[in-house]
């Protein structure tokens, strides 16, 4: 026995109960493709990393990296070494990847994959002036006594990382086989490494008093503490020391020790309130931070969850957690001090007319982002009261187009974020807001109040969508922005196109935020039941829906970035019941589910999470319904002209030339699920005593409330014009609110004036509306023919509510 074997011999079993491990696989980019046998690229040569390497990759089912890799007569070792103090390692790999290229080149029918194996004692990133501490940071080549230590302090917290592998059949047969390729691999191979350490533990850390010294001093805080003192009349010192007040106050102070015992904390809680946490596109974030990409998280706010959630998933998909744009209301003791070392920074909900806080913001945002941490901010704001996205607060987007303009070297891409809850604390505040209630300021009160009310919560829902490639969208958008750029630590003058130009961004960051949805037994029965008369329907009926729903968006995917609970409606029922919210009664003939009162109004904010998911479907239900037999054309047209309505409202992704093969799509899978029947060269609805009919019914009620805004809009336009924008939206909004309690309409939003002003704005923009003389609102003659097509698809009794309502307030 060699003395690495005896080592190996000696520490199997001390190892084994010092360590525990997370393992991360990313997939391959090219499944298809076979490889015929495996060896892994590593940077330690540590025993240590060894054996916990080996019970990792067993866990996944991998090749064991002791065992050797034989190519025709020769026997090589399955892992090749590049550890950075060594230089011989360097060169034996150089070997070994040359002489694996030409046995590809000799044996066509070969394709072994090389996996990068990263091994991660700890996450911490060390300090930038001072190396970390060994005890508890990873290193390459610590040496014995520095290992004893890392496996003593650090063993319990160890990520193993397996990258993306590598094709030496594709490499051989694009590249070749020369030495020179090899020597080409073993570099990549390397910055590889560099670049998986700073996607895991991030930059180095800055002490928090060195990084406000830095800011302070910089070209362009020191003019704008010139400009502060001269506006204010009061000395530069002065100045000064309002700035530093203000860096104080936003400046985050991350601790990646704080970060490790809150994964522990985080692992415990959701363990006990979420029956589990689905993540999609992980794959993605990773690949982005392989990469080199600098990564701004743009999650949708639905909760104060939200901070804890996503950064402990991101930190569970084996990244460094971002630094967090958080609302300085979250600032009180003891937890801004926690969110602080968490990574938070504070921010103001208002710059206005603080022009020394403004440049103090945008300097310390700026400065994130060059030096590499990844940053998430919320663009809605604050947290969504109804479960629909709110209008963008474009100031963070601004922002980080201002930081692409301080000449940033590393690609910027946004990630959009969908989180989805099967139970939201906060919404029976929300509804009480909603009704009037002043919002409670934050207090440790509050907090102490909301964990006695941790129970059960379902599962939550992480969704990473397409990431928005901001270079890229910068090129299409105003392909000169790069003119606007300056060098070094000079600020960037504000460009004429920046305002248009975010609000571009802002638009697209939303809607592939809500591409990102995802579909969860909750918010579909919630639609279900919603969508009912009186909101009930027996288990059989709703089960029956569930699948519907369910089978429509698997068939007709609302994006690709969309995820549908597996499952048929009866395992959709059985998870929704565990959550208690669903009211259930037997009798004789069998079991009755329905939600009423407060619990109705509270079931309206799950559904509005995946309405824009479900409410073209549920339009072309309702265009079916209104006449019976009708042919793709025609409902297409009807869509298209309802889409820059639905697209302001819901932030829907679909453009006009996606129209018809959406209808038609949809059309198709109605037809598979036999709720309409080929027709004369088009369709008609089922029979109207059938099951299938109920259920496209109950599809179609899923748009009523949306139309039936719609209606009260175009019938006031019609009947009052002129009539100035504030008597439009304010007149929309008393006619909904009557029209909300005639007809038993649950939804808060329904009579929400933010609502009906974003579709007066859209009709404007889209010139239905004609500005008179003296700046009053006209209609134009295509108002009253969208009516007509609105009307048709509107209940009788409701239409005539609005009509005599329209009329009784304008008398």
């Amino acid at each position: 026995m060699n003395l690495r074997g005896f080592w190996y011999s000696l520490l199997r079993w001390p190892v084994r109960w010092l360590t525990r491990f997370e393992v991360i696989v990313d997939a391959p980019e090219d499944a298809e493709t076979k490889a015929t046998d495996t060896v892994y690229v590593m940077r330690s040569n540590s025993v240590a990393d060894l054996l916990v390497a080996q019970r990792a990759l067993e866990k996944k089912g991998l090749a064991d990296p002791r065992s050797p890799l034989r190519i025709g007569n020769t026997e090589l070792p399955r892992v090749m070494l590049l550890a950075e103090a060594e230089p011989d390692s360097s060169r034996q790999a150089i070997d070994e990847f040359h002489q694996l290229l030409e046995f590809h080149r000799q044996h066509p029918d070969c394709n072994i994959q090389v996996l990068p194996l990263g091994l991660f004692w700890g996450r911490k990133p060390g300090q930038e002036r001072r190396e970390g501490q060994t005890m508890v940071a990873d290193v390459d080549n610590p040496g014995m006594w520095r290992k004893f230590l890392l496996v003593l302090f650090s063993g319990r917290n160890i990520l193993v990382r397996v990258s993306r592998p590598v094709s030496l059949r594709r490499m051989t047969d694009d590249f070749g086989s020369d030495r020179r390729i090899a020597q080409k691999l073993t570099r990549v191979a390397r910055v590889h490494f560099s670049r998986m350490r700073h996607a895991v533990a991030g930059p180095k850390l800055t002490g928090r008093d060195q990084v406000i010294r830095e800011l302070l001093a910089t070209p362009a805080l020191q003019k704008a503490i010139r400009e502060e003192a001269k506006s204010r009349k009061v000395s530069q010192q002065e100045a000064t020391k309002t700035a530093e007040k203000y860096l104080r106050e936003i400046a985050a102070n991350y601790s990646e020790t704080l970060v490790r015992v809150l994964d522990r904390f985080m692992s415990w809680m959701w363990s006990r309130i979420y029956n589990g946490i689905e993540v999609s596109g992980g794959d993605t974030l990773r690949k982005l931070a392989q990469a080199g990409h600098e990564v701004i998280y743009v999650p949708c706010h639905r909760s104060h969850m939200d901070y804890l959630l996503l950064s402990y998933v991101i930190y569970k998909e084996g990244l460094v957690p971002p630094h967090i744009a958080a609302g300085v209301n979250l600032n009180f003791f003891p937890v801004g001090s926690l969110f602080r070392r968490g990574g938070a920074f504070f921010i103001r909900r208002s710059f206005r007319g603080n022009k020394l806080y403004s440049a103090v913001f945008r300097e310390y945002l700026c400065r994130l982002f060059q030096k590499g941490y990844p940053v998430k901010y919320f663009t809605e704001g604050g947290r969504s009261r109804t479960g629909r996205l709110l209008q963008p607060k474009t100031g963070m987007i601004a922002m980080t187009v201002q930081g692409m303009l301080r000449d940033q070297q590393r690609p910027v891409s946004i990630v959009p974020v969908y989180l989805g809850y099967e139970h939201v604390m906060e919404v029976n505040t929300y509804l009480k807001e909603l009704q009037g209630k002043t919002k409670e300021k934050e207090s440790m009160f509050q907090v102490l109040k909301t964990v006695r009310k941790l129970r059960n919560f379902g599962h939550g829902y992480v969704n990473f969508g397409e990431p928005l490639n901001l270079g890229d969208a910068l090129d299409q958008i105003q392909p000169q922005w790069r003119d606007c750029m300056t060098r070094g630590a000079e600020e960037p003058a504000r460009p004429k196109w920046l305002t248009p130009t975010v609000n571009v961004l802002a638009e697209h960051i939303m809607q592939r935020i809500n591409d990102a949805g995802a579909l969860n037994s909750v918010n579909l029965t919630a639609l279900a039941l919603l969508s009912a008369e009186h909101h009930a329907l027996t288990k059989e009926e709703l089960v029956a829906q569930l699948s519907l729903y369910t089978s429509l968006l698997r068939e007709v995917p609302y994006s690709e970035t969309a995820t549908v609970l597996e499952g048929d409606g009866e395992r959709l029922w059985e998870l929704a019941q565990t959550i208690d919210k669903f009211s259930v009664k037997s009798d004789s003939m069998g079991e009755v589910v329905h939600v009423d009162g407060a619990n109705a109004i509270a079931m309206t904010y799950y559904r509005n999470n995946i309405i824009h998911m479900m409410i073209v479907p549920a339009l072309v239900a309702s265009f079916a319904i209104a006449n019976k037999r009708f042919t793709t054309a025609a409902a297409a047209d009807f869509i298209a002209e309802l889409l820059p309505m639905l697209k302001a409202e819901l932030f829907i992704s679909h453009e006009q030339d996606d129209v018809q093969v959406w209808v038609a799509a949809l059309l198709e899978e109605f037809a598979a699920q036999q709720l309409i029947e080929a027709h004369s060269g088009g369709w008609q609805v089922a029979e109207r005593e059938s099951r299938a009919y109920f259920q496209l019914r109950l599809l179609a009620r899923g748009s009523s409330e949306t139309l039936q805004r719609y209606a009260i809009v175009l019938e006031l336009l019609q009947q009052a014009q002129p009539i100035s924008r504030h008597d439009l939206e304010q007149h929309s909004t008393t006619l909904a609110e009557r029209l909300s309690d005639m007809h038993g309409i649950s939804a808060p939003e329904f009579f929400d004036k933010k609502v009906l002003s974003t579709f007066v704005a859209t009709l404007k923009a889209l010139d239905y509306i004609v500005v008179t003389e003296e700046g009053d609102l006209a209609a134009d003659e295509r108002v009253g023919i969208l009516s007509d097509k609105v009307d048709e698809m509107l209940d009788t009794a409701v239409l005539q509510t609005i009509r005599q309502s329209v009329r009784r307030l304008l008398d």
